[in-house]
């Protein structure tokens, strides 16, 4: 399995359950659910809190009268007056109804008691003066009274009390909250996703039209959904819009102008080639000319049918360099003889400008340094430019030699000088990568001089004029790169 196909199931299990356009609903309708519950069920347990309180001063209310109606017996300590009271209350019970009550002397003993046997006197020895216990388990709340005489305290009065219905009411009661409450969250829930869902529908088509930019082209979002959005949604869909409306701009623009550089591109190639081919062709109508005048002489002859085959393998050279420079193929070495032979190829163009020829070649016989055909054009098309600029008169000057593992020519001239722009381009100093041509003649030699690994460098005269030095490198780069250092 591949690292990509590994990310991608790992994304696929981290992919949560909902769908991104249901999350933030869901979320919304989930917390609106849980505060509703939790808030009623914290208003529930206030409620009971407060119902308990109630139920404890209800009980120290109703304590309040059985106290008053056995102080009496209590004072004299008569048992049978006070379980006398004791039994009437149970039988005058309105509202709330007693499991049992207890009288209690001031030192704690039992005087008289009445009602349910089986409640323990031990319980209700052990409530605490003026206390209050609820007892959910048995339905029995607990009170307690310590009853004042003349004297102080003369005893206590302690009442269980059955509150059973009471509880009952309490749970149904509490069952009914917690179901309308439980349905009103609900639907305050269902109607929390539903607003928020509508409310990002834009925003949801928005995501949607951002997401599928990887598989096609931007689309715009429908009015419709526009006319169906919030202000907020409505301006970042606006501004979506607008987005797409200028990629679209600019992608129109972009193939219009790739159209329009491509037939510049091709009108260019169209006159660099005529620019390359014409000037050679003015040396061997030299050549033919010599052929018609002295043709009759064997050595002249012989001389000036070589030198048309050579012109015309460097016609073809020219052509297929212009074409393909961008990958230049393996070339033969560079001689004298080629170098011999332009000033017979720039004789006819020096002749046309009235400009003198001052050619030095201080190299030795046979090769002297890689890639002839590029070297050959790039010293022939400088050369022409140079009898163009110079003036009538003037001297268009060509020197070649080596030095350490370099080949040397300077290339000057008596003309204006080169621009600013011209001189950049030519040393390379204006950003543009190495071997990329650009213009008609300074960039077809920039581009050849990227391929030989060549550089120039561009001198203005103090007397007027330009020269020009380019500094090529005696071995290829793959035979420098193979050398062990």
């Amino acid at each position: 399995m591949t690292p990509a196909t590994e990310r991608q199931d790992a994304a696929r299990r981290r992919r949560p359950a909902l769908p991104p356009a249901l999350r933030i609903p869901t979320a919304a309708g989930a917390v609106v659910f849980a505060v509703a519950v939790v808030t009623t069920q914290i208003a529930l347990h206030v409620t009971n809190r407060q119902a308990d309180r109630q139920l404890e001063l209800l009980g120290q209310v109703y304590l309040d009268g059985i106290a008053s109606s056995v102080r009496g017996g209590l004072e004299s300590g008569d048992l049978a007056y006070t379980t006398e009271r004791l039994a009437r209350a149970f039988i005058e019970q309105r509202g709330i109804a007693e499991r049992g009550l207890f009288a209690f002397a001031a030192d704690g003993r039992l005087i008289a008691r009445h009602g349910d046997e089986t409640l323990s006197e031990a319980e209700a020895a052990a409530l605490p003066p003026n206390g209050w216990r609820l007892d959910d388990d048995k339905s029995t709340a607990w009170a307690s009274r310590t009853v004042h005489g003349a004297e102080g305290e003369i005893g206590r009065v302690v009442a269980a009390l059955d509150i059973g219905p009471i509880l009952a009411a309490r749970r149904r009661l509490a069952w009914m909250v917690v179901a309308v409450d439980l349905t009103l969250a609900g639907l305050c829930a269902l109607l929390t996703w539903f607003v928020l869902y509508r409310l990002g529908q834009p925003l949801r088509v928005l995501v949607a039209q951002l997401s599928e930019g990887e598989r096609r082209a931007p689309a715009r979002v429908p009015d419709a959904v526009l006319a169906r959005a919030d202000p907020a949604s409505a301006k970042v869909i606006l501004a979506y819009n607008r987005m797409v409306e200028g990629m679209r701009e600019r992608e129109r623009l972009a193939a219009e102008l790739a159209d329009r550089e491509q037939a510049a591109a091709l009108g260019r190639l169209a006159a660099t080639i005529a620019h390359e081919v014409r000037n050679p062709l003015g040396g061997l109508a030299t050549t033919v000319s010599t052929l018609r005048r002295f043709g009759a002489d064997p050595a002249v002859r012989e001389e000036s049918l070589d030198f048309l085959d050579r012109g015309i393998a460097a016609l073809e050279r020219t052509v297929t360099s212009t074409l393909d420079f961008y990958r230049p193929e393996e070339d033969r070495h560079l001689t004298r003889r080629d170098l011999e032979d332009m000033a017979v190829l720039l004789r006819p163009a020096a002749q046309r400008h009235g400009v003198a020829l001052a050619i030095e070649l201080d190299l030795p016989e046979g090769e002297v340094a890689p890639g002839a055909s590029a070297l050959r054009q790039v010293l022939l098309n400088l050369l022409l430019n140079a009898c163009e600029a110079t003036p009538p008169g003037g001297t268009v000057g060509l020197r070649v030699w080596r030095e350490a593992e370099e080949l040397l020519c300077e290339i000057s001239d008596s003309g204006p000088g080169l621009d600013a722009a011209q001189a950049t381009l030519l040393t390379g100093q204006d950003g543009a990568p190495p071997g990329r041509a650009r213009g008609l003649g300074l960039g077809v030699v920039v581009g050849l001089l990227g391929s030989l690994d060549a550089r120039a460098s561009v001198t203005e005269r103090p007397s007027g004029g330009t020269v020009i030095r380019l500094a090529a490198p005696l071995r290829a780069r793959s035979a420098a790169a193979e050398t062990p250092a």
